[in-house]
């Protein structure tokens, strides 16, 4: 298979690129003809065509462009380098743990990271979710545990006055967090950064009770940080080697 390149081109080098596509070689001045009008061309559907396809040039090589992620390495879930990095960042933390009940996967997270961003467009980075999973009971090695027996491994809406939430699979309960944190938590300019020095949703409510979450949430983030940075270095030198 070969090697997979992004290419950056300004708007005249796209224009001329499409022309020799649809025209041939001696397309740069058929082009011009065509926009002015010397040709029979439908010139709104040219323009649109072009649009188009700058539009999509544009949306294939841009990552992700909000600023949720804060200090966290921001990963293009939509390429397979993005996608299997955060995969494998995931699968190198649970594998450290001594239980996995839920038969929580890398792949799980990836897949509800993907779908949450493709809808919110705010990136919830495996740091800070397998750091939640692990503070919220998702490894716990006791099968009657809350989040265990309701599969829903983040405790989202089992709350303190005995409340439960079930989910009828583990990815369902894995996507109710990811939806949850990238629309109520990471909004009103809030990143991920943020929340874990006040882990507060967009109406100041909190996550949990617990005074010293934040805290434990950091530390167990900053393990997985450590975890996570080669991957991350070698997702930088594949794409500096291909540039």
């Amino acid at each position: 298979m070969g090697r997979k390149f992004k290419v950056r081109l300004t708007e005249a080098e796209f224009s001329e690129l499409l022309a020799q596509s649809l025209f041939g070689q001696d397309s740069t001045g058929l082009l011009k003809n065509l926009l002015g009008g010397t040709e029979k061309v439908d010139q709104d559907f040219l323009k649109k065509l072009l649009g188009d396809f700058s539009k999509s040039a544009s949306s294939n090589t841009s990552t992700n462009s909000d600023s949720s992620s804060g200090n966290f390495f921001p990963l293009d879930l939509n390429t397979p380098e993005g996608y299997g990095a955060y995969k494998d960042v995931a699968d190198r933390f649970i594998q450290s743990r001594p239980s996995n009940l839920l038969g929580i996967t890398g792949d799980m997270l990836a897949t509800a990271a993907k779908n949450s961003f493709n809808k919110t467009k705010k990136y919830v980075p495996a740091e800070l979710a397998l750091a939640q999973l692990a503070m919220e009971g998702g490894f716990s090695n006791n099968p009657n545990a809350r989040p265990i027996r309701t599969k829903n491994p983040f405790n989202v809406g089992n709350v303190d006055t005995g409340k439960n939430i079930y989910h009828s699979s583990t990815q369902n309960g894995i996507q109710s967090y990811y939806d949850l944190i990238s629309s109520k938590y990471l909004s009103g300019g809030k990143t991920a950064s943020d929340l874990l020095n006040n882990f507060t949703n967009y109406a100041g409510m909190r996550y949990a009770t617990s005074p010293d979450y934040e805290s434990s949430i950091k530390k167990i983030a900053n393990q997985v940080k450590g975890m996570a940075e080669p991957i991350y270095a070698a997702i930088t030198k594949k794409t500096s080697d291909i540039a």
